[in-house]
């Protein structure tokens, strides 16, 4: 019944979320632009829990259920929120790495998909070296990718000056505790994406994984590239499930005398296929790294007006 959603919503169950925030980000290719999202009170920048996703087909009886509750729970969480005035800012930011480990005698580079590994060991460290809940610490975040881990602060920045002094020490100490966990052959630049993902049936390590498997059924990524995390196997099943067929992403090539899909006039415009670069699979885009930047506005209001102002930049 409505009344007991509205009583649930309204209860302290809720209380553990934050306050307006605003959030630019991104999912599986929809860009979404999200006023109020009531991110944890713990510093950490999102919450990933482990549970059992349901298959596409399974999940299509709870869909209007899942709706009007989420339907509800926002109107719920704006009622209570929209008379907050002069809150406190509250920023963070998130920096995406990639793993890359290079083969010390063939001198190619492939993505080491050790990052569940390295991430649980990061976050050890970082439980084990906490002293005090006031000293600089990261955080550390799955991703999509098997080979991407995020950082973040441990706690967020506030409004002070000194807190702008803030950002590229913990910057700098999230890569030497990155870099200080890695194996010889192992860095983690900050690309955009890796050049090589997907470019030949050899570009991870360990060496051997085959594509086409039963989550993304990419002819050129293995399911292994996508993060254990049941959140990502789901996300990706799921949509090409409702989709009805995998990600057909077309890159026009770039045209130059040199690329040789244009040499030939009688081919010129003909074949949209023949001169683009093909990719299949959802790891293509969140395989992306990016740098990303949280803010708590001071009300809704501020909220509003900084969604307005940044939403042009998407």
């Amino acid at each position: 019944p409505r009344e007991g959603l509205n009583r649930y919503y309204n209860s302290t169950e809720t209380a553990r979320y934050s306050k307006s925030t605003l959030v630019m980000s991104r999912d599986h290719g929809l860009s979404l632009a999200l006023l109020l999202a009531f991110a944890p009170r713990s510093g950490a920048m999102g919450v990933l829990t482990v549970g059992r996703p349901l298959k596409w087909a399974s999940s299509l009886p709870h869909l209007r259920y899942v709706r009007e509750h989420g339907v509800l729970q926002f109107i719920n969480n704006y009622e209570r929120l929209k008379v907050i005035e002069n809150d406190k800012l509250m920023w963070g930011d998130e920096i995406e790495y990639g793993i890359v480990a290079m083969d010390p005698k063939e001198k190619v580079p492939r993505i080491s998909l050790r990052a569940a590994e390295l991430r649980e060991a990061l976050n050890k460290r970082e439980a084990d070296s906490q002293v005090s809940a006031q000293m600089e610490g990261c955080a550390w975040m799955p991703e999509y990718g098997s080979w991407m881990i995020e950082g973040t602060p441990r706690t967020p920045y506030a409004g002070y000056s000194n807190d702008l002094m803030r950002v590229e020490r913990n910057m700098r100490l999230r890569r030497a505790r990155l870099l200080a966990i890695l194996k010889d052959t192992e860095c983690a630049p900050t690309l955009s994406t890796f050049p090589l993902l997907g470019a030949s049936d050899d570009f991870t390590l360990p060496r051997g994984l085959k594509p086409n498997g039963p989550i993304a059924a990419s002819s050129m990524i293995p399911d292994e590239c996508i993060n254990p995390h049941p959140r990502f196997g789901a996300l990706t099943e799921n949509i090409r499930a409702r989709r009805g067929e995998k990600v057909d992403i077309r890159l026009p090539l770039f045209r130059d005398r040199n690329t040789p899909e244009f040499a030939n006039p009688e081919l010129d415009g003909s074949s949209s296929r023949a001169q683009s670069v093909g990719m299949d699979a959802m790891a293509y885009g969140m395989g992306c790294c990016c740098l990303q930047v949280t803010f708590q506005a001071r009300d809704v209001d501020e909220s509003r007006y900084m969604f307005d102002q940044l939403a042009v930049l998407r």
